[in-house]
């Protein structure tokens, strides 16, 4: 599984478990790296979770945010984390950590 295909997957699982999608758009638009219009692009997208990556490569290769890290271990116990560092703030959504 590619490295893309592995971000998507993690976003879409962490979404089903906590419904964090919100938060991370929120995190987002508070440091000013989102506009109103992007978040209703996304949201209206047929794959969010697909579009969610792809926005925060994007805006990761324009080096406005210092960290993006995903992690999702199955066994033995599943846990999903996303970190996100920008240069004003860092935020962690995560599940069973």
């Amino acid at each position: 599984m590619n490295k893309t295909r592995r971000q998507i997957d993690c976003l879409q699982r962490l979404e089903e478990l906590t419904t964090s999608r919100e938060e991370i758009f929120a995190f987002l638009f508070a440091d000013n790296l989102i506009t109103k219009e992007e978040v209703k692009s996304i949201k209206s997208s047929s794959d969010q979770a697909k579009a969610l990556q792809a926005f925060l490569a994007h805006i990761s290769r324009e080096n406005k945010i210092q960290l993006l890290e995903y992690e999702w271990h199955i066994l033995p116990v599943e846990r999903v984390k996303i970190l996100i560092v920008t240069n004003r703030n860092s935020k962690e959504f995560s599940y069973n950590f």
